[in-house]
């Protein structure tokens, strides 16, 4: 039969599978709750269903027998699944006693119905408060010779519950100070999406003065994915302007990003202006962590930044990067033919081998000019590419004193 309805088609089988939970469950399937004007309800299955117009309600009970609702007394009607129908008839099988529950609470375990399985169980404690099972399916814990739940132990042990879980009340604090954080940001998001798509038409100027006013660090995320979906130049800047405003290490992190990757020399000097107006920690650390990278152009950026931003703190990185050693894989050369190069760039000296037309891996030795201008710049002295003499005079140096921080901690 049902491979049948399979070939008829979707509609069929859902009619098979229909006419099937029908038999299984039994007419009584289709029955409803009346909500009446009164407050209370009738639960059973409607007889005179195709009564058109609808002047009464005839329900039959679960219990049997049956009871005529005019229609002005029912406000709603509402359908109940087969299951709950089945609960219901269920019920009518067994009396009040503790063993009576016990049968009903597990045959509700066993259709998944919580809420009644919990029904259950606290009836067998109304009517026997030291059944053990019960109490444990319910939660409880023998603590002293005491029975508790487990929302009582939990409470008595300073915690408190939130979203469904069991905190301390200093967590749950920073879960809602979090849960509001995260709203602004969004709310940022929104914003911004606005103030970008006002950027390209005629309400730039609005847009321009919205953005350059936000100084809240919420906004910040939204700020640099306005950034870096910008494709003009004047769009960009005007995110890097908004973001030095906020003022965040993420902000500064962006900027500090493009001084170091983006190609355009006047951008990056855009940025690294804004950068020296605050001169961030961060954005110190970074480039001394970019005078490691194995890219050279990326090595001398970050001195220009460190130029702009340094301080004495920075001579001993900037002499260990004042000359550099970097490994470049080059390409196939022809066959056969084996190369050794020395020299390369100015400032640089590279040497390379291989043999046959197969890639080879040249070092090159690299002479920073940006790294020496800003060592001269930060001392006021010169020793050229001379490491070594860097490294003596600035061990003659006086430690910068240390920084004090002006604000109290109450």
């Amino acid at each position: 039969m049902f491979s049948k309805s399979k070939q008829l088609g979707w509609g069929m089988t859902l009619v098979v599978g229909s006419l099937w939970g029908f038999c299984t469950v039994s007419a009584v399937a289709r029955a409803e709750i009346f909500k009446l004007t009164t407050g209370g309800e009738v639960s059973g299955e409607l007889v005179n269903r195709e009564e058109s117009p609808r002047l009464h309600y005839v329900v039959r009970p679960y219990a049997g027998g049956e009871i005529t609702l005019a229609a002005s007394q029912v406000t709603r009607v509402v359908p109940q699944r087969p299951v709950d129908v089945e609960y219901q008839r269920q019920r009518l099988k067994y009396g009040d006693s503790v063993q009576d529950h016990w049968e009903l609470a597990e045959w509700c375990r066993g259709k998944r119905l919580k809420n009644q399985n919990h029904f259950h169980l606290e009836q067998i404690l109304l009517l026997d408060g030291d059944h053990e099972e019960a109490r444990r399916l319910l939660g409880y814990k023998l603590v002293d010779g005491k029975w508790i739940t487990r929302e009582e132990q939990m409470k008595s042990r300073g915690y408190v519950k939130y979203n469904g879980s069991w905190v301390l009340p200093q967590e749950a604090q920073v879960r809602e100070k979090q849960k509001k954080e995260k709203q602004l940001e969004k709310e940022w998001y929104e914003k911004i999406k606005r103030y970008h798509y006002w950027l390209s038409g005629a309400k730039r100027a609005r847009a321009k003065e919205h953005l350059l006013d936000i100084t809240d660090p919420r906004a910040t995320n939204a700020l640099a994915r306005g950034f870096e979906k910008s494709k003009l130049r004047h769009d960009r800047e005007i995110y890097a302007r908004a973001l030095a405003n906020v003022a965040t290490p993420q902000a500064f992190g962006v900027l500090v990003d493009s001084t170091l990757e983006n190609p355009d020399a006047d951008f990056r000097d855009h940025c690294l202006e804004l950068l020296e107006r605050h001169k961030p920690r961060s954005a110190v650390v970074s480039y001394v962590k970019a005078l490691q990278h194995k890219d050279n152009q990326r090595v001398n950026r970050a001195a220009v930044g460190l130029a702009f931003l340094g301080n004495a703190s920075v001579i001993g990185p900037l002499v260990d990067a004042l000359i550099t050693t970097h490994k470049q894989k080059i390409g196939g050369e022809n066959p056969g033919a084996i190369s050794t190069s020395f020299g390369g760039v100015a400032g640089t000296q590279s040497s390379g081998f291989s043999s046959g037309g197969g890639p080879k891996i040249v070092i090159r030795t690299c002479r920073n000019e940006q790294v020496l201008k800003a060592l001269c710049e930060l001392t006021g002295k010169d020793f050229d590419y001379d490491q070594a003499a860097w490294k003596a005079w600035n061990a003659t140096q006086k430690p910068p004193p240390p920084k004090i921080n002006s604000r109290r901690d109450d």
